[in-house]
């Protein structure tokens, strides 16, 4: 189906079923389901969409710490938080939810050295606290399933040796596979 034609199906004009589809407006809930209805999304993913779309409206816990996190993290922060499975492949780096305090401030303080303290600070607590997605009961935590490759564990950073403790202690979370 053309962008035109669902547009006219939707009874609405055609950028703003782009901005919809491109995730850069919150949708309406009741946009959410006649978008649902025109593309024949089963029954389940309908109540999914529907409830993304409610969230859009809501503000998360990462808008707390100003504009130090960019606009465009809102999204991934907000999916990843609603996320039952994730997976990712990393050949550079360890992903962020599993990164240690120590790691992630280096990271951060050799990507920009000319950042402020505070804003740095405030930049691990975010990844820190991203984290917590890994341990909560209610939701259920998401399944986090992580490929690295060996250079990840190979680089330079001095820190990566405290890493692997901290991943001992991860391999101990109910939804954690070592």
């Amino acid at each position: 189906m053309t962008m035109d034609a669902a547009a006219e199906a939707l009874d609405c004009s055609r950028q703003k079923v782009w901005r919809i589809e491109k995730g850069l407006v919150p949708v309406r809930v009741v946009d959410a389901r006649a978008m649902c209805a025109l593309y024949r999304v089963s029954d389940p993913m309908r109540e999914i969409v529907a409830g993304l779309a409610k969230e859009t409206r809501a503000r998360g816990w990462w808008h707390s710490y100003g504009d130090v996190v960019p606009s465009w993290f809102s999204l991934y922060v907000g999916l990843e938080s609603s996320a039952s499975l994730i997976r990712r492949y990393d050949a550079e780096l360890i992903p962020g939810l599993l990164q240690t305090r120590e790691y992630a401030t280096e990271l951060f303080r050799r990507k920009n050295p000319t950042m402020r303290a505070e804003d740095r600070e405030k930049l691990v607590e975010v990844r820190l606290q991203r984290q917590g997605i890994l341990v909560r009961r209610l939701p259920p935590a998401p399944t986090l399933r992580v490929v690295l490759s060996e250079a990840v564990l190979r680089r330079t950073i001095p820190i990566v040796g405290r890493w692997f403790g901290s991943c001992a202690t991860c391999s101990t979370w109910p939804r954690c596979r070592p």
